[in-house]
């Protein structure tokens, strides 16, 4: 034999000895077990709806198509789910479905009808979107898949601006006293071209109109002041604010004559503007009784004269009133000479 027959022989021996420890190391392959059921891995769901855009009007409708399939796209029949609404992520019946629960057909479909809510009250686009969740009943709800369509609802009619109302009012002073005049001022609300309307509720009972408005508490007490605003469309907003109104404080009575010495038949001369009103007052009234039983004379003056026809001591006495009706008095004992 020659030496290129024994290394073809040697060659030979070597790769059959190499397939041979091959043979003995590999495992037989395993085929991956089959489906068991429509699991949601082996589930294709879609959710259409037709339209997708619909007027708020109470009756238009949309078709909801539901199409499941299996893993090799063949249709998924006898699959139940449940249609579900959503708006902005939070479930609520916005409108009505034809059913709840649904299953799918030997073709793998099911459909519902969708039909859109009532009319808002007012005209306004808000961009509402509703979505229609389906979501398969199966064993296990935490694990399971949701699919969803959205529809556009878009209100009917003309449709009108947001109305952005804000009513906002001031009051001046903050902290009033029974029977003070009291400023309120709306003309900080929103927005500032587009009120048509201001009403007032001030809390006693008692309202008005206009931006502006002035009012006088005839109690001390604690009210609550509401403004409500309008715009053209008969949209309404209101603001209330609480308003604690304090009791005011009564005037002093006081006053002075001359001559000090005063003589029988002679005039005297009664001065009482050493008299105050609170703060935020004015006296309006003086009331004087000379005590010679002639009955009270009033005045808006501070000074008067009065005459004594015969001597004696008399005991005058002054009451001042203040533009909130509140008074006060004083008595002061008059010797007449002869």
């Amino acid at each position: 034999m020659t030496h290129a027959s024994l290394t073809r022989a040697k060659r030979q021996a070597v790769i059959g000895a190499l397939a041979l420890t091959l043979a003995a190391c590999t495992m037989k392959s395993q085929e991956a077990p089959g489906l068991t059921g429509p699991s949601e891995f082996a589930q294709s769901i879609t959710v259409s709806a037709s339209p997708d855009v619909l007027s708020q009007d109470g009756a238009s409708q949309s078709v909801i198509t539901v199409t499941a399939r299996g893993p090799n796209g063949e249709p998924l029949p006898n699959l139940s789910m449940r249609a579900e609404l959503q708006v902005d992520g939070t479930a609520v019946d916005f409108g009505s479905m034809s059913a709840r629960n649904i299953v799918t057909g030997s073709d793998g479909r099911a459909s519902l009808v969708y039909t859109a809510p009532a009319a808002p009250a007012a005209a306004v686009d808000t961009f509402t979107i509703v979505e229609v969740v389906i979501v398969p009943i199966g064993t296990d709800f935490g694990n399971s898949t949701t699919r969803s369509a959205a529809i556009r609802l878009v209100p009917p009619g003309v449709v009108i601006p947001p109305d952005g109302l804000a009513p906002s009012f001031t009051v001046s002073p903050e902290a009033p006293q029974e029977s003070q005049l009291v400023f309120f001022d709306a003309s900080a609300s929103e927005p500032s071209d587009g009120i048509v309307s201001y009403s007032w509720d001030f809390g006693d009972r008692r309202g008005g109109s206009g931006r502006t408005r002035t009012h006088e508490y005839e109690l001390a007490g604690i009210y609550h002041v509401t403004l409500t605003i309008a715009d053209q469309y008969g949209r309404k907003a209101s603001a209330t604010r609480t308003i604690e109104v304090g009791a005011s404080q009564s005037p002093t009575a006081t006053f002075v004559f001359s001559p000090t010495e005063p003589a029988v038949n002679k005039p005297i001369a009664f001065n009482a503007s050493g008299s105050t009103a609170a703060a935020g007052r004015e006296i309006v009234k003086y009331t004087w009784d000379f005590g010679a039983g002639a009955g009270p004379q009033t005045t808006g003056n501070a000074t008067i004269n009065h005459t004594y026809g015969a001597v004696g001591t008399y005991n005058v006495t002054l009451m001042v009133t203040d533009d909130a009706g509140k008074t006060a008095t004083v008595t002061v004992s008059v010797t007449v000479l002869p």
